[in-house]
């Protein structure tokens, strides 16, 4: 608190190295760190008729150091209530007395708030983050959801999340979470569907807004879509996932259960993830130690086999680790797997970043099969993977959004190589149907549409009319027009692989009215659903907690619009400031090999290159 702000240094003044603080009419010493709460308490308790006659003095200094204590006071509520939002500590441990000691120790002045009062802020900040939400989103014409559901084995409880994501007129890429509810009965497509318009109801978004979603192959998720007319894009993480998963050759899966036995000793045993540390500490080998992965992780056996191999001396050199030692045939085809299968795994990491663009799907599969394709065909691992990219590439070909949004990508589109059998002619036909589909009110957000010029009054005769219809349409932009004119840009120019598609639709909006609009519908959606992936496992720790596992589904919604609540005003105060939730992500993958890095600034396929 300032000087000017409180009457306690009415009665203290400042030692010169600022670290204390003496009462001018005892001679008391107080330590000092910023905050006038413990000299107010000693001028209370001590001072109590020198403090009533300058109040009587000063009303009004007074009344305002007792206005800025209120404020502190809700500051301090307001930062505990956001610690017990992302700390996952159960409301009572405010009640535990030495938790109660060491607050009144730091700021003898502050109430403590009790566990109703907190779900109390929790719901007043739940409303507020609402409030802004949807002011947020008044900017939202079309937009994209990601969702997914989760099960809690032991909970029993159903979870579906939401988000949502959209591009604003100034052609910025937004992404919003809208909340997490349990599903009343089964988890069928009407249940779901009824839960999801009821959430997007509460953020006053339109269903007719919503263009469709990105998600796993659920059944009841593609059918809700389905029933609506929505456009269903599969999770590309998940899609990538499936190949290796499929991979089924027997030889490797010997190789690999011994590696995760090793994987399941260290998991077991303290002493030995230790002893292995220590080890691999003097062996200067760094990485992640070969631990198992949850099983919902993709691509966890692959990162599992690389630090296994980068670990491998570790291993030779602990004498209790000898059975767990490959033999030459062995060790060469656990490192024919992982050469094989470590640019699917990175392609894996790359989806589950929330920077990516939906376009940005379609080039990863050309990439991963050009890649497999180049092989020795011989192998079987090869003929398995290869099968398996090729299934799954052309199922991403079959999708009309994925094609759509590689048409609006500047740095993919029209490049050769990318469509297998299909032409870019016909995704243009796709383009085109859903561009005409619409119609372009403006050409520019910035500035206002001028009245349209007053119609020349016309004869009767069929000459005057005919050639005054033909002037009209000649007048108006088709789409057709805007993709000839398109393809012609980027022969001449095309943006750097580096580039946001979005930077080239901003500086062409009013050229492209038509193609920038489906631009800002199409590339709103990222590659992957891993968002709320990452969601549930915090909700994993929350509900599996053995503290927290009575909380309502509620309770639970309102502590992790409160953790985004909090991670907002995060970002506000510092910019520049991590974001842990992709530091997270990339803890497993980080040093799995030597060109790793911890974020790219572009998320393109490094074997995509321009022709």
């Amino acid at each position: 608190m300032s000087d000017e702000g409180s009457i306690a240094w009415r009665f203290f003044m400042k030692s010169n190295d600022l670290t204390q603080v003496t009462c001018r009419r005892c001679q008391k010493s107080l330590k000092f760190s910023g905050s006038t709460s413990g000299m107010i308490h000693h001028v209370r308790t001590v001072h109590t008729d020198e403090l009533k006659t300058l109040q009587a003095e000063n009303p009004d200094d007074f009344l305002r150091s007792q206005r800025a204590n209120a404020l502190s006071c809700e500051n301090l509520n307001e930062l505990l209530v956001l610690a017990m939002a992302t700390g996952n500590v159960s409301f009572r441990f405010v009640n535990n007395r030495f938790f109660r000691k060491f607050v009144k120790e730091l700021n003898p002045e502050y109430r403590l708030i009790g566990p109703d009062s907190i779900r109390r802020k929790l719901r007043k900040n739940c409303e507020q983050y609402i409030k802004e939400t949807i002011n947020e989103l008044e900017s939202l014409e079309k937009c994209f959801l990601s969702m997914d559901g989760w099960d809690g084995k032991y909970e029993n409880v159903s979870l579906y999340a939401l988000f949502v994501y959209f591009i604003d007129k100034k052609f910025r890429k937004k992404r919003v979470f809208l909340g997490i509810r349990s599903v009343s009965g089964k988890a069928t497509a009407e249940n779901v569907g009824d839960l999801i318009t009821e959430i997007l109801s509460n953020y006053k978004i339109k269903i007719s807004s919503v263009i469709g979603a990105v998600c796993d192959g659920g059944s009841n998720l593609k059918s809700f879509l389905q029933k609506n007319n929505l456009y269903h894009l599969h999770c590309c993480a998940h899609s990538l996932a499936l190949i290796l998963k499929n991979l089924k050759v027997k030889a490797i899966e010997e190789v690999l259960e011994k590696v995760n036995k090793l994987a399941a000793r260290l998991s077991r045993s303290k002493n030995d993830r230790r002893l292995f540390r220590e080890r691999s500490k003097a062996l200067r080998t760094e990485g992640r130690i070969p631990l198992q992965f949850c099983i919902t992780r993709w691509g966890g056996q692959v990162l599992l086999a690389i630090s296994y191999l980068n670990h491998y001396q570790s291993i030779s050199a602990i004498n209790n680790f000898q059975q767990y030692l490959l033999t030459d045939a062995e060790k060469k085809i656990l490192e024919e797997f992982v050469s094989l299968t470590t640019p699917f795994a990175e392609a894996i990491s790359r989806a589950e970043a929330d920077d990516t663009y939906s376009s940005e799907i379609i080039p990863q599969f050309a990439s991963l099969h050009a890649f497999i394709s180049s092989q020795d065909s011989s192998k079987k691992i090869v003929r398995v993977l290869k099968n398996e990219t090729q299934f799954r590439y052309k199922q991403v070909l079959g999708n009309e959004i994925a094609l759509m949004a590689v048409f609006c990508d500047p740095r993919f589109s029209y490049m050769k190589g990318l469509l297998l059998d299909t032409t870019w002619e016909d995704v243009e036909s796709l383009v085109e149907l859903y561009c005409d589909s619409f119609r372009v009110i403006g050409n520019s957000d910035s500035s206002p549409m001028s009245p349209p010029e007053k119609k020349q009054k016309s004869t009767d005769s069929f000459f005057s009319k005919y050639i005054e219809s033909k002037r009209e349409s000649t007048s108006l932009q088709t789409a057709k027009n805007e993709i000839v004119s398109f393809e012609a840009l980027l022969v001449s120019a095309r943006p750097p692989i580096s580039s946001s598609p979005l930077s080239f639709w901003e500086t062409n909006r009013n050229r492209f009215p038509k193609l920038s609009m489906l631009a800002r519908h199409v590339l709103c959606s990222p590659q992957s659903s891993a968002q709320v992936e990452r969601l549930f496992s915090k909700c994993g720790q929350i509900v599996s907690s053995t503290r927290r596992n009575r909380l309502s589904t509620e309770t639970l919604n309102d502590l992790l619009l409160n953790a985004f609540l909090a991670d907002s005003k995060i970002h506000e105060e510092d910019e520049d400031s991590s974001d842990d939730e992709q530091a997270d992500l990339q803890e497993d993958f980080s040093g799995m090999w030597p060109t790793a890095k911890k974020r790219r600034q572009s998320s393109v396929p490094r074997s995509v290159r321009y022709d």
